[in-house]
């Protein structure tokens, strides 16, 4: 078994969709969809599959409400946490979190104009990729003597030996701190350390478990095959956009040139996400996942419900701190 410790992260920014994250990285048919095709399907964020409320399916799948539930709780937690090292005589300049997309968003999910500058990444220097170290709080911890610096950890995460562990996520087992302005600011929120990884990380399985199976799924499957066939039309005969990616990744190890490949690159990755777009493959991956639910086993349900409850305390409390 895995044991993680937990540190404080920007996590959340991801779909969780294991299928979505595939779409996310892969990318065209030229530019928009064609004149005459019907709307996406809806997302049916509403539905309640099971003893399920919707609150409970949105954490499950990261969607509906809570891209901007989960950035309430995210920007309180930061205004928490700053506060707390201010009184511990440190600045702790985090900026609030940015508006996260909507799943339900299909051309965000895509995102073809990222696609067109960067392709999949695969080619992309170096040097472009965001460097470490380089938020508001790194650069202020830098310029802290060692001593500080010590001080400065101690008064945010608490002495290394005061965690709890808590089971039930993807990767095994997670230490969480329970002392420092974290743990402090998060039972302010949830009322403890513990419960607030809970929240955070179980759904999150569930979340990825969806995901995996969203695959097999009939209407899943039809959309793929609409994909590869707007594919095999443009002369690109892949079977997924994973596949795509690795035939790429392959590729560029033989490339005679660094820049006709980058072209070659993007234009797959153009055509991968227009052809995505085209067959509706972020809805129905989506729709599939939030329907899939109501598959997860009675006791997965009711520690999802639970969950799902408890989140929904702690977001009126992070509504009176903004």
């Amino acid at each position: 078994m895995v044991l993680l410790v937990v540190h404080r992260s920007a996590r959340g920014t991801r779909f969780a969709l294991s299928s979505l994250m595939l779409l996310t990285v892969s990318a065209g048919c030229a530019g928009a969809q064609p004149a005459g095709r019907s709307a996406p399907p809806p997302p049916e964020r509403t539905s309640s599959p099971g003893r399920l409320g919707s609150a409970a399916i949105d954490l499950a799948t990261h969607s509906g409400t809570w891209p901007t539930t989960e950035r309430t709780l995210m920007s309180a937690e930061v205004r928490l946490v700053r506060a707390c090292m201010e009184e511990k005589g440190f600045r702790y300049p985090a900026p609030d979190p940015p508006a996260r997309a909507a799943p339900e968003d299909e051309k965000a999910a895509v995102e073809l104009a990222d696609r067109s500058r960067t392709g999949y990444g695969i080619s992309q220097p170096p040097s472009q990729a965001p460097g470490p170290g380089s938020a508001p709080v790194d650069r202020y911890y830098r310029t802290l003597p060692a001593a500080r610096q010590r001080a400065f950890d101690q008064a945010l995460d608490g002495p290394p030996d005061k965690k709890v562990t808590v089971s039930g996520t993807d990767w095994g087992e997670v230490r969480v701190a329970t002392e420092g302005c974290d743990a402090e600011s998060r039972s302010r929120l949830t009322g403890s350390p513990a419960l607030w990884a809970r929240i955070t990380y179980v759904p999150e399985r569930y979340d990825n478990e969806l995901g995996r199976r969203v695959t097999s799924a009939p209407a899943y499957v039809r959309a793929m095959a609409e994909w590869r066939s707007c594919m095999a039309d443009r002369g690109l005969p892949y079977r997924t956009p994973e596949q795509a990616q690795d035939a790429l990744r392959k590729e560029r190890q033989t490339a005679d040139s660094t820049d006709a490949f980058r072209r070659r690159e993007i234009a797959v990755a153009v055509t991968d996400g227009a052809c995505a777009l085209r067959a509706h493959l972020p809805a129905v991956s989506l729709r599939v996942q939030r329907e899939l639910v109501s598959t997860l086993s009675h006791d997965e349900q009711r520690t999802l419900a639970e969950l799902a409850a408890q989140r929904e305390a702690a977001l009126r409390r992070a509504r009176t701190v903004l």
